[in-house]
């Protein structure tokens, strides 16, 4: 979930990047003209792909990606794939990952790279990941059918759906509303006022429903609902625990019931099995092996439901056209815009519109994962992008692989190298090193690679830029560390945003 802000040390744990809505642009800055709208074939064919930059095959057998039987059909975008995804694995921000595209019928997928960073093993269609934000996508959707069943409506109150004992802190006399939640333009900060989290790798572990309303009842507005876009975690909770108590039901069970099962989609699921703990790929960030996040309880609804590339890519495509059911008289609702963003940019329950006008899109990222989604109607395309690494590039990715999916040619995101240092270096760096302001930071290494970890967060790679001076990867940020001619280093100094915070090495 990654919803950052300005933050004085780092950064802290998230859901979705929400700074990449642009309109979708050809290589000479010009806006692309959408195509002529083709109707949607009642059946569509499946083919996989071959990556042949990093040479992992994938098993061409039948997949039941619809009721018809899948078969291998052009066109082939092996080539393309690896190009756009190669910088992001050689620069270490994902090991491997799955690429779900559909266009005119027809949909494929291209599984490349590895399931670890140590490892020859190559993820498989059959891969499980965490996708961030883009489940706020289901939850806007489990908000739109409750409001076709007239359960509620996109006026329905919050404290009118809240527990006895709880109320909305309003702010300058208006009322707090179900839309202002999937919109974000709640007033509400995006993370919990009560959120401490006691291990960074798993943040939200341990926040229960009780918390989230006695937040409710704690966190001011910080403007009138409906004013101002201010991305939420915590209004997106709100929003779907609410929902799924005023239907008698529990989210992740309601949201099956309701969405998932109707559309046929299987291995969509946030508390996963014996199986499934199996086919999860391993986390990662920042190069570095951390802890899948697993339920989050009340913080669920924001982004914390599990699947692989068919299943993702199954629901994009149920996005696109015109088809008769209830279920798509649901998914049509959540995707009528409800706020402008200006620019062209709109936001409806839970997608996101482009600045074309035309493309409906959402990521999503947790602490060692992180997805891309598209689907455009016009262009009668969708892609999907699912990694086993948190990295905001994933989504710069998907924008280039969706553009080549419309007949541009985007170059590939270019990445800062990292230099692989010296373990006999990088083991004089690390340690614990504890500051007046009461966090720890820890500083890790591997591979000739360091990593940095401020309490409650993520680790973030360093990038060397002097004799003891580093970058922080991601973050405008640096480190210098005190480090003697023998010996560990005695402390680091963090620099960020104007201000020197000395951490000393704790024994």
């Amino acid at each position: 979930m990654i919803g950052c802000h300005a933050l004085t040390v780092f950064g802290k744990a998230c859901f979705v990047v929400v700074d990449w809505m642009k309109t979708l642009l050809a290589e000479d800055g010009q806006a692309v003209a959408p195509r002529k709208r083709v109707k949607l074939t009642d059946r569509f064919s499946v083919q996989y792909g071959m990556n042949r930059t990093f040479t992992h095959a994938i098993v061409a057998s039948a997949l039941t990606f619809t009721s018809y039987a899948a078969t291998a059909v052009e066109p082939d975008y092996s080539e393309m794939v690896a190009k756009q995804v190669a910088p992001a694995i050689k620069g270490g921000l994902f090991p491997g990952a799955v690429i779900g595209i559909y266009k005119d019928g027809k949909a494929s997928f291209y599984p490349v790279g590895t399931l670890n960073f140590d490892t020859d093993e190559a993820p498989t269609i059959d891969t499980l990941y965490e996708i961030g934000s883009i489940s706020k996508v289901f939850t806007g959707v489990l908000f739109a059918d409750a409001v076709r069943r007239g359960e509620v409506s996109r006026d329905t109150l919050v404290d009118d759906l809240l527990p006895d004992g709880y109320k909305v802190k309003t702010k300058e006399g208006e009322d707090l509303k179900l839309w202002h939640l999937t919109t974000h333009t709640s007033g509400w900060a995006t993370a919990p006022i009560n959120f401490a989290p006691a291990d960074g790798e798993k943040p939200f572990t341990g926040y229960t429903q009780e918390m989230m309303f006695e937040a409710v009842n704690l966190m001011p507005l910080q403007q009138a609902p409906g004013t101002k876009f201010e991305y939420s975690n915590f209004a997106v909770g709100v929003l779907g625990t609410l929902v799924s108590i005023n239907a008698h039901g529990e989210y992740e069970a309601i949201v099956k019931e309701r969405v998932i099962e109707p559309l046929g989609i299987e291995n969509f699921t946030i508390a996963l099995d014996e199986d499934q703990q199996q086919l999860l790929a391993p986390a990662t960030a920042s190069g570095r092996q951390t802890k899948a996040w697993g339920k989050t309880g009340p913080i669920d609804p924001a982004g914390m439901w599990v699947t692989n590339a068919p299943g993702l890519l199954k629901f994009a495509v149920a996005n696109l056209g015109e088809h008769e059911g209830e279920i798509y008289e649901s998914l049509t609702l959540a995707r009528e815009p409800l706020f402008d963003l200006g620019n062209g940019q709109k936001i409806c329950s839970g997608w996101f519109i482009a600045g074309d006008g035309s493309t409906y899109w959402h990521n999503g990222m947790t602490g060692g994962y992180s997805s891309y989604m598209a689907v455009n109607p016009t262009f009668n395309a969708t892609v999907v992008i699912l990694t086993n690494g948190a990295s905001l590039q994933t989504t710069a990715v998907g924008e280039k692989i969706i553009q080549s999916v419309f007949g541009m040619n985007p170059a590939p995101i270019s990445l800062e190298p990292g230099d692989q240092l010296d373990e006999a270096y990088t083991d004089r760096l690390v340690g614990v090193y504890h500051s007046a302001l009461g966090f720890d930071m820890t500083i890790t290494a591997t591979r000739g690679r360091v990593f940095a970890q401020i309490t409650g967060q993520q680790a973030l790679e360093l990038i060397k830029t002097g004799e003891t001076r580093f970058k922080i990867r991601l973050v405008e940020a640096e480190l210098e560390f005190d480090l003697p001619e023998e010996g560990e280093a005695k402390s680091v100094t963090l620099f960020q945003n104007g201000r020197e915070i000395k951490c000393e090495r704790k024994e």
